[in-house]
């Protein structure tokens, strides 16, 4: 249970400050290049539920169709101002931690600066960052489906030898070993090939949802790989408010909550449940003259 108390309350607030300077950076590219981001997760449920950030929420999130993320993959290095910087996967070289592209803020800090920490390309996870999770197709014939899914969980079941420290005691019975012998298997390869792997594996239904118009979340993480979306909540913007600022939201945003969560979204959270995943109160820094302008 997290104790709101003065620190906590302001690591948040600059957590919050950070992720509003990320949404309107992405946006500003988003807007040149004729292209849409939409808020998701916990930022999409404080849009629509509370209207503000959620107090607990320490981290950012968006998607993107996979159409307009393959231009801003193209163009986001070149756009990005001073202080911000794209992150791939396979920028981590044989290191890897997910298949989650992230916008990050530079000039900022969430954690202690460990060895954990540095050792994914000296610290580039340790900012206030952006999520950026891709809706692709989702083909309308199940078994094409189902063996990109079982694809996809080879590949992260690989990719899990490549991250800092694989604790295999979170795992019991089948699962211990699976995981065992996946992570082991991926060991010959590189993690930035992995990722490629990852990234192919999620375009391969591209343009087989032509009948029903399905759609998924590839690089998501992998126990919500099942979760089955309509393209069509994805095919334009609407604006919501978070604290008097405006943010775009999936069209289908009340249809994309419901997907994303067994529970009804518009019920808070038992308080004894909430976490801060991402931070540590005593390390969360944002240097704001660098993101004044």
């Amino acid at each position: 249970m997290v104790v709101f108390d003065e620190q906590t309350t302001e690591a948040l607030k600059r957590i919050h400050d950070g992720t509003h300077i990320l949404f309107r950076e992405i946006g500003r590219i988003c807007e040149k290049h004729g292209i849409h981001y939409y808020l998701d997760s916990g930022n999409l449920i404080g849009a629509v539920r509370e209207k503000s950030d959620l107090m607990w929420d320490d981290d950012a999130d968006i998607s993107m169709t996979r159409e307009d993320f393959e231009v801003f993959r193209k163009v986001a290095r070149d756009e990005l101002r001073p202080g911000f910087r794209f992150v791939e996967p396979t920028d981590l070289g044989d290191r890897l931690l997910d298949f989650v592209p992230r916008v990050i803020l530079e000039n900022s800090s969430m954690k202690e600066d460990t060895e954990e920490e540095r050792w994914y390309l000296d610290g580039v996870y340790n900012h206030i960052l952006c999520d950026i999770f891709i809706v692709d197709d989702l083909a309308d014939r199940m078994i094409i489906h189902k063996i990109a899914r079982v694809l996809q969980i080879l590949v992260y079941g690989m990719s899990m030898g490549k991250r800092y420290k694989l604790d295999l005691s979170d795992y019991h019975g089948i699962s211990k070993f699976v995981v065992r012998v996946l992570s082991w298997l991926g060991k010959p390869f590189k993690g930035a090939t992995l990722a490629r792997w990852y990234d192919q594996i999620g375009k391969m239904e591209q343009g087989k949802n032509k009948k029903l118009g399905r759609a998924k979340f590839s690089n998501i993480l992998w126990p919500d790989l099942h979760r089955i979306f309509m393209k069509e909540w994805f095919a334009s913007p609407v604006d919501l408010t978070i604290d008097g600022e405006t943010f775009p939201g999936p069209i289908g945003y009340d249809r994309v909550l419901r997907t994303l969560y067994d529970s009804d979204y518009m019920v808070p959270p038992d308080p004894e449940s909430i976490a801060l995943p991402h931070c540590d109160p005593a390390y969360v820094r944002l240097d704001y003259e660098s993101y004044e302008n």
